[in-house]
């Protein structure tokens, strides 16, 4: 099959979405099909078996501007531009993962030209939260403009239930909805674990990976869980690792207390053929419990990178993260913003096997989100469009 991935967002910024992006593009590659990568931004990507296309910025941000400053419709320009591409390439498959208001453009632009059109919504692109401010659709403009476009794709993929409720809220139908989780490479995690023995520690090593986002990560919570677990007479060491982390130490406690963290701002994924970075993998097997603070996710693909290195996840009870965390399975869930609940479990876990106990059930949970198994469902799923 002769596939194109537009990606609403790209690295060199950090996230999920980009390396889901970048993953399955590999992945079907390495499985026969001929994949190319469309980006609105150059990229740092240096192992990519599949083409990078950047598409012309001039023309796409010329049309935004007249749709979503002046009401005006110049997309014959834009239509002009992928009418030649798709004459050249021939494509089966445009499948956009990540939207973004350009992306909308586009799709309605490729429909117009009888494209079939698969689209992955992660998560800011379709959910709403009023609370913390969370959600492209917050916006009338763009929010509109997804609903007018809806009709033009053919298939969405829900990561999870939460964004499959997410899409029925907005009326579409249950036999336009396929289940598609995002993957985690386990092979990789497997090999990098297998290759370097587990440093036995007496502190209890936590760690978390989330760019800085305040609210929506749950960092606002962190230096007071971390308090509290300094009072309680925690021995621990908390690695923290993502884009704007730094921000932490504006806070006294942690500024006061560097020796509870290690902060790593971020672990830049640009050179090697499938992510997470063998550095991040490093920090999950050194580590002993993986800590969600998040108030949503989409999927967390974050939680099944840590249990496919053994690491069970502690996590509120929040939208995304309790279709993954399975309460005494493989991690703890606690009510949202139960502060003394949550700081509690961490503490049991220095003194029980629980860590140890929920090993193999951590593992047989990432096992079903393998990049491989998740892949070739995809090219079935592709093939039954055509």
């Amino acid at each position: 099959m002769k596939i194109a991935i537009v990606s609403g967002i790209f690295f060199p910024a950090p996230g999920g979405a980009q390396i889901q992006s970048h993953n399955f593009a590999n992945k079907l590659v390495d499985l026969g099909h001929d994949v190319d990568s469309y980006i609105f931004n150059p990229t740092n990507i240096k192992i990519n078996n599949y083409k990078i296309f950047v598409i012309n910025k001039f023309l796409s941000s010329l049309v935004f501007f007249c749709e979503y400053y002046l009401y005006l419709d110049i997309s014959f320009i834009l239509k002009i531009y992928f009418k030649r591409i798709i004459k050249n390439r021939k494509y089966d498959i445009w499948h956009f993962n990540f939207i973004n208001f350009k992306s909308l453009i586009i799709i309605n632009i490729l429909k117009e030209l009888n494209q079939k059109i698969v689209v992955t919504f992660q998560g800011v692109d379709v959910q709403i939260d009023q609370d913390i401010n969370y959600g492209y659709r917050l916006n009338k403009k763009y929010n509109q403009f997804l609903l007018k476009t809806l009709k033009n794709i053919d298939l969405f993929l829900n990561i999870s239930d939460t964004i499959k409720n997410d899409l029925k809220k907005i009326n579409i139908s249950d036999n336009r909805i396929v289940y598609l989780p995002n993957t985690v490479d386990v092979k990789k995690i497997n090999n990098i674990k297998n290759s370097k023995e587990k440093i036995i520690s007496k502190q209890l090593r936590l760690i978390t990976v989330a760019r800085y986002a305040k609210k929506k990560k749950g960092y606002d919570l962190l230096p007071i869980i971390a308090q509290k677990l300094l009072e309680h007479n925690v021995n621990y060491v908390w690695t923290i690792i993502g884009k704007g982390t730094i921000k932490l130490l504006d806070n006294r406690f942690i500024d006061n207390n560097k020796n509870l963290f290690n902060i790593i701002e971020n672990i830049d994924n640009y050179d090697e053929k499938y992510f997470p970075h063998s550095s991040i993998i490093d920090q999950y097997n050194q580590s002993d419990l993986y800590v969600n603070l998040a108030r949503i996710e989409s999927f967390g693909i974050t939680f099944v990178e840590a249990m496919a290195s053994g690491l069970p996840v502690i996590s509120f009870n929040s939208k995304g993260a309790n279709e993954v965390v399975l309460d005494n399975y493989n991690g703890y869930l606690v009510n949202s913003d139960d502060l003394d609940i949550f700081t509690k479990k961490i503490q049991d876990l220095q003194n029980n096997n629980f860590i140890n106990s929920i090993k193999d059930n951590t593992i047989k949970t990432a096992e079903k989100y393998d990049l491989e198994l998740v892949a070739k469902k995809l090219i079935n799923i592709y093939k039954k469009l055509l």
